[in-house]
């Protein structure tokens, strides 16, 4: 039983600086959900029907370009500098980048769809149901954890 409340503390420390870090908790809600869409996405042979996908074109170059060379202003930046923020923004626009390039979902529907954790997928059983299940567990918790911080620091 040890070993469970020890997992459990290491999360929290990672995740939300043990209620510490609305911030934290909200990076991380970010970070989870868009893995959980990446693998919805690709377990998913037909294109969700909430999904508008902008047709390749001028300005979806642009717009991944924009990406790009934020990302590289980023890396750059973060040599340099070095502290942990940047670090931690450098990891979100890295993971919005590939969720653009591999999805196309420019206006973000399928992500905003799939962020509920109440919504679960309307596929038969099988293993992407329970990886789906997993990560609307983790963002259930996460979200809890966010209530708690944001409570934490308005008390302060």
């Amino acid at each position: 039983m040890s070993k469970i409340k020890y997992l459990k503390s290491g999360f929290d420390k990672i995740t939300s600086n043990n209620s510490q870090s609305w911030s934290l908790v909200l990076f991380w809600i970010v970070i989870f959900e868009i893995c959980a869409t990446l693998l919805e996405y690709h377990f998913i042979q037909k294109k969700p029907q909430i999904m508008y996908a902008l047709p390749d074109a001028l300005y979806t170059e642009v717009l991944i370009g924009f990406i790009v060379t934020f990302y590289l202003w980023m890396c750059v930046y973060n040599l340099i500098f070095w502290n942990k923020s940047s670090i931690l923004y450098l990891i979100l626009v890295g993971f919005i980048g590939v969720y653009l390039i591999d999805t196309h979902d420019f206006t973000f529907d399928l992500f905003f769809h799939n962020i509920n954790p109440f919504m679960m997928i309307e596929n038969e059983f099988g293993f992407n149901l329970i990886i789906q299940f997993i990560f609307k567990l983790v963002i259930f918790y996460l979200i809890y954890q966010l209530i708690l911080s944001l409570r934490i620091s308005n008390k302060n």
